[in-house]
C-alpha cells in the first residue's frame, strides 16, 4: 500500500475512537503488533482502547505525514477525568487517584507503521504532565520516593 492509502487507516483510526467505536479501531491493526515497543495483539489494544475511553479522550488531527510505511500525526487530544482507566494509560498519571471530573487540552506526536493495511506498530509522545496538572494532580514525589543522599 502506499503513503495515501495509510493515512486514510491512521485517519479512520483516530475518527473511530472519537465516535467511541473500540472494536472498530481495533480491527484495523494486525493480529501481531505492538505498542510503544511491548507486544500486543488485538485483545491488548482493545483494552488499550477501553482505558482511553474511559477519559473520553477526544483528538483534533492537525498534520499527517506519511512515508513508506509510516504515518505521523500531531493531535490536540482533550479529555476529562471522570473515570479510573483499567491500564496505566498516559504514563500513568491517572492510576491510583480519584476522579474529579475536571478536563485536559494536551499535544500528541502518534507515529504509525502500517503493512498491509493494517496498523502494526505504534509510538507516541504526550503531554502527560501538561494533562495531570490540568486536572489538579499533586505530582510532588512522596518522601519515601527521594532518592537517597
Amino acid at each position: 500500500m502506499g503513503s495515501e492509502e495509510n493515512k486514510k487507516i491512521v485517519l479512520a483510526q483516530f475518527e473511530l475512537l472519537n465516535r467511541g467505536d473500540v472494536a472498530g479501531a481495533a480491527a484495523l491493526w494486525a493480529s501481531e503488533c505492538s505498542n510503544h515497543g511491548r507486544k500486543v495483539g488485538p485483545a491488548g489494544i482493545v483494552r488499550v482502547y477501553e482505558s482511553l475511553k474511559v477519559l473520553g479522550e477526544q483528538h483534533t488531527l492537525h498534520e499527517l505525514i506519511a512515508e513508506d510505511d509510516w504515518v505521523a500525526v500531531r493531535t490536540t487530544c482533550v479529555g476529562r477525568f471522570s473515570g479510573r482507566p483499567e491500564l496505566p494509560v498516559n504514563g500513568g498519571v491517572f492510576s491510583g487517584r480519584e476522579p474529579n471530573r475536571r478536563t485536559y487540552e494536551v499535544q500528541h506526536i502518534h507515529l504509525f507503521r502500517v503493512q498491509g493495511g493494517k496498523l502494526v506498530e505504534h509510538w507516541a509522545s504526550r503531554d502527560d504532565l501538561g494533562a495531570a496538572r490540568q486536572v489538579g494532580l499533586d505530582l510532588t514525589p512522596s518522601p519515601e520516593a527521594a532518592p537517597p543522599g
